[in-house]
């Protein structure tokens, strides 16, 4: 059967995959932060984009907990925080978000089944290797979310989510502190460690 709506309105922000993990601390404070993109399409190109807040609560961090992006495509880096990472209050409040520094990205690779126990994104840049690993994967949901049910407020988003009850970020082979936390998303809870594939978001016809 054909769906009632078989073009979605509106004009498409980007598309592609937007993992995350965000550890705590005993207090409930974030105490690492790793938000990567790997977009197929978006106005600027394609690419791929880490942000990473090894030390949140600080504007720099350490060697050993850095406050960095790793992008191989500048432009899109500039699109992302300005159109969508802004809008993101968990990390455009961070004291280190106006300021981050950018690095090229050298490496850029996946590894594992999300289908199975572990995935895993690894970026190498000048003198840092950071590894984002989710494990304990739960099955798959499929997602359509409006603009009032998104961190952004904007958009509609489609998404394929696969929450992991188990995260590691690994900067230079070593494992940053913290635990994962809970969230709520669409009255759906999860954790704060996710897998989004296949996710489009797109501009509705109103605000476009």
């Amino acid at each position: 059967m054909p769906l009632n709506e078989p073009i979605t309105p509106g004009v498409v922000d980007w598309t592609g995959e937007n993992p995350g993990i965000l550890l705590k601390d005993a207090d409930g404070n974030f105490s690492a932060m790793a938000l990567f993109f790997r977009v197929a399409w978006s106005p600027v190109g394609q690419g791929q984009v880490l942000l990473l807040y090894g030390t949140p609560d600080a504007v720099q961090g350490s060697d050993a907990a850095p406050n960095v992006i790793l992008s191989d495509n500048p432009a899109l880096t500039a699109f992302l925080k300005e159109n969508f990472i802004s809008k993101l209050a968990a990390f455009a409040n961070a004291p280190a978000f106006d300021t981050l520094p950018e690095l090229g990205a050298q490496v850029v690779r996946t590894s594992g089944d999300p289908m199975g126990h572990r995935y895993s994104e690894t970026l190498v840049a000048a003198g840092l290797t950071v590894e984002l690993v989710w494990e304990d994967l739960q099955p798959p949901r499929a997602l359509e979310l409006s603009p009032h049910e998104v961190a952004s407020g904007e958009q509609n988003m489609f998404s394929l989510l696969v929450p992991a009850h188990a995260a590691q970020v690994i900067v230079n082979g070593r494992s940053l502190p913290g635990q994962l936390g809970t969230r709520v998303q669409a009255g759906y809870e999860t954790t704060t460690a996710f897998l989004y594939f296949s996710e489009t978001w797109i501009i509705p016809p109103e605000a476009s």
